[in-house]
């Protein structure tokens, strides 16, 4: 069976999300993360409710089931008032999105505000129960992203997280690229952090020089052919696997949003067969 591909608008925030998702679908994707970030048309505090059901409609019409959410939420943060008032208004967003009986998932990475790792992983431990909390109380479900480049980016941490949280509404995003990116094996990122995942994301890229450089799904090095089979040997190879694409490339004055997004899927069907 065909390995479900998906896309996220995160590749797409110059671009009004009614006339994104046909081109999504057109292309091959089958299922679709929305981004909720300041940044992008489809943040809550600009996206009426109305705009999100409209757009779930859209995309329930298209043959998607209900998008996956990229929350962008600072998890350490929620004490602010602000900062809480908008993670409860993308929570509801992603109700209001939902049309099916797939999970209300959302993901996220720690947010800017975390601690430094050593010091304050506790910290972030308990930000991350009580926004699981927050997500039980709209019957949703949070995928954590470790990213590179932060205090929070390894699989070791990741399971640190889920073996001390420990909450039926915390799971993982296993996003490669952030593994990859700060040395760690393919094959044993996937194992260590499969058992806690209900979210797939790649890119590729590299560290040069302390610094975090990304390029596309099938344009580094990442063994993309591996990753889909330690998928499948890990238990979550049904999961749909989202080709990410990052502001170092969507934000370049070049930047073809289609051509990526047609570049992106190539690479994972090509992949898909030298499994």
């Amino acid at each position: 069976m065909a390995i479900k591909l998906g896309y996220s608008t995160y590749a797409l925030s110059m671009l009004d999300p009614f006339d994104a998702l046909p081109k999504i679908r057109e292309t091959g994707y089958e299922a679709i993360e929305i981004a909720m970030g300041d940044a992008w048309p489809t943040t809550p505090k600009s996206f009426t409710p109305p705009e999100q059901i409209r757009l779930a409609t859209l995309a329930k019409s298209l043959g998607f089931p209900s998008p996956v959410l990229f929350g962008n939420f600072d998890v350490c943060a929620l004490d602010d008032k602000s900062e809480m008032d908008l993670t409860l208004a993308k929570l509801r967003m992603a109700g209001r999105m939902h049309f099916d009986d797939t999970p209300i998932l959302i993901t996220t990475t720690a947010g800017h505000s975390a601690p430094p790792w050593e010091t304050g992983k506790q910290q972030i431990r308990d930000a991350f129960m009580r926004l699981a909390d927050l997500a039980a109380d709209h019957n949703a479900i949070i995928a954590i992203e470790p990213h590179a480049g932060t205090d929070f980016e390894t699989p070791e941490k990741a399971k640190w997280m889920m073996d001390e949280t420990q909450h039926p509404n915390l799971t993982l995003d296993l996003d490669i690229s952030h593994f990859y990116v700060e040395g760690a094996e393919v094959a044993h990122s996937v194992e260590t952090c499969a058992p806690y995942s209900s979210m797939v994301h790649i890119k590729d890229g590299e560290k040069v020089d302390g610094e975090v450089r990304y390029c596309l799904t099938g344009d580094g090095k990442i063994d993309i052919p591996l990753f889909l089979r330690s998928l499948r040997d890990n238990g979550v190879g049904d999961l749909p696997v989202f080709a990410e694409v990052s502001v170092q490339q969507s934000r370049q004055h070049d930047y073809k949003p289609w051509e990526v997004a047609q570049f992106c899927y190539d690479a994972l069907r090509e992949a898909e067969k030298a499994m």
